[in-house]
């Protein structure tokens, strides 16, 4: 409820600001919605999971003053917005998208005619999807972070207690935090042909969420090929579900720091992504075990780096 409120109030903001302050007033609003963990990661899911192009979109625009249609579902509609609203700060393109969306001659006016057309919808999407169990991404980051913190000792002695049925334990561990967090059904297993998704909940709706759940431990034989087969299971589950977001989490119980890299100079943001096949999966490893080096004291070449290509290739592969 706090932050539908405070989102509310940056709304207003951006309606009660003139002209003259109103990149300002939008700068601020921006940041705030990237600074904010929870509509960050609902950010972060829009933009990979909606299929609407913007610039393919942006193509379509036939002439100044005469109002695009915009996608006709909300979530192609809100990412169009919020990419208006990047171009407009980051490129400024104000002249550019005011004479799109408002043909009044004073200024006031024509950042009002923005807001109403792009600001207003935008926001209203954020709002319906607060407090929706769907934000599954913000919930695993948030999990992340508790074990770190707070968990490593007790989960990584619950996978030494018995190796065998460890994976099956933290697997456990990760369906009651989706619960906690919202997810009602957290053990809905729905077959496919491949077979069952480490957890497939229906959210309400007939969309399945497709995650799975390995553990990384080279001492006894979970390696990289281990974690390259459970990055196969989930794209065939996704692939199996019709669904363009997919979910691989690793319990990483090794004492070296397990980095998912792009090889890239340049890496992205957390969590790490990859887009195959036309669609995105996001890879997140949890480090578990308490004797592994901190961040502070762990060199570069003591990571456990696994790439991207290696993830895609052949799950034979080594």
């Amino acid at each position: 409820q706090d932050l539908r409120v405070r989102l509310q109030e940056r709304k207003t903001r951006l309606h009660r600001a003139g002209y003259r302050s109103y990149a300002e007033e939008l700068q601020y609003f921006l940041k705030f919605l990237d600074e904010n963990p929870y509509i960050h990661s609902l950010l972060t899911m829009l933009d990979e999971n909606s299929s609407v192009d913007f610039e393919e979109w942006e193509a379509g625009i036939k002439g100044w003053g005469q109002r695009p249609s915009f996608p006709e579902a909300e979530e192609g509609r809100a990412k169009i917005c919020h990419q208006i609203l990047r171009r407009c700060n980051n490129a400024g393109e104000w002249d550019r998208w005011i004479r799109t969306f408002s043909s009044a001659n004073k200024f006031d006016d024509q950042v009002q005619d923005l807001t109403e057309a792009v600001v207003d919808p935008f926001v209203n999407f954020l709002h319906d999807r607060i407090d929706d169990a769907g934000n599954v991404l913000f919930i695993i980051e948030r999990y992340k972070l508790q074990v770190e913190w707070f968990q490593r000792e007790e989960l990584y002695h619950l996978y030494k207690g018995n190796t065998s049925a460890g994976e099956a334990s933290l697997d456990r561990q990760l369906r009651a935090a989706l619960f906690e967090g919202g997810i009602d059904y957290p053990f809905s297993q729905p077959s496919s042909p491949s077979g069952e998704a480490d957890i497939v909940a229906l959210l309400g709706s007939n969309d399945p969420l497709v995650l799975e759940v390995k553990v990384f431990d080279p001492e006894l034989g979970k390696n990289n090929a281990h974690i390259k087969q459970g990055f196969h299971q989930v794209l065939r589950y996704a692939n199996d579900y019709n669904q363009s977001l997919g979910y691989l989490v690793i319990f990483n119980c090794s004492a070296r720091q397990l980095v998912i890299s792009s090889g890239e100079e340049e890496e992205m943001d957390f969590p790490p992504r990859i887009n195959y096949g036309g669609k995105t999966f996001f890879v997140i490893p949890i480090d578990v075990n308490p004797q592994a080096l901190s961040a502070s004291r762990e060199k570069p070449a003591t990571r456990r780096v696994i790439s991207y290509p290696a993830l895609i290739g052949e799950v034979g592969d080594n």
